[in-house]
């Protein structure tokens, strides 16, 4: 049995045991021993797999809830910015000033280009509408339909995929 306790080469050392029991190279005994030996290893190293699943599922929550964190955090800041801006132009206007240049950079009021401000939708003449269709597959009732016997064009029920589950 090897020394090294990488799930690979548990894998590989049952499948040398396996072979040799076929082979009647080792006594019952012996089979018994490093069959012992590598399912405790496979144990011990399972419960590593487990610990560090659990573990990296949890940094990921974490910074998962960081990025919301920031986001919000974020968004405040541009919020702060924006009333800011909008605070300094106000002086500005009341000064009637349209630039002030300093050693940092240069505040200036600039026209915006025009924009369309919608005040009531239901005005607007269906010319000026798109129409937005989007279209989704029901993968359950395609499910339940081919369960109930029925032949769906274009889907079939796979059976065979397999997901590691940790309880």
């Amino acid at each position: 049995m090897s020394n090294k306790l990488s799930l690979y080469n548990i894998k590989c050392d049952f499948i040398d045991l396996f072979e040799k029991a076929e082979n009647e190279e080792l006594s019952q005994e012996e089979i018994e021993k490093e069959g012992n030996d590598l399912a405790l290893a496979l144990k011990n190293k399972s419960t590593s797999i487990i610990g560090y699943i659990r573990n990296t599922e949890l940094m990921s929550e974490a910074i998962k809830t960081e990025i919301e964190r920031l986001t919000v955090m974020k968004k405040a800041i541009d919020s702060k910015i924006d009333k800011f801006k909008e605070y300094v132009k106000v002086n500005m206007q009341d000064l009637n000033l349209e630039k002030i240049q300093t050693e940092l950079g240069t505040l200036t009021i600039a026209k915006n280009p025009a924009s369309v401000e919608i005040y009531d939708e239901t005005l607007i003449a269906d010319e000026y509408k798109k129409e937005k269709v989007t279209v989704s597959i029901d993968k359950t009732a395609i499910k339940n339909a081919i369960k109930n016997g029925k032949d769906v064009q274009g889907a079939r029920l796979v059976e065979d995929k397999t997901s590691l589950r940790i309880k």
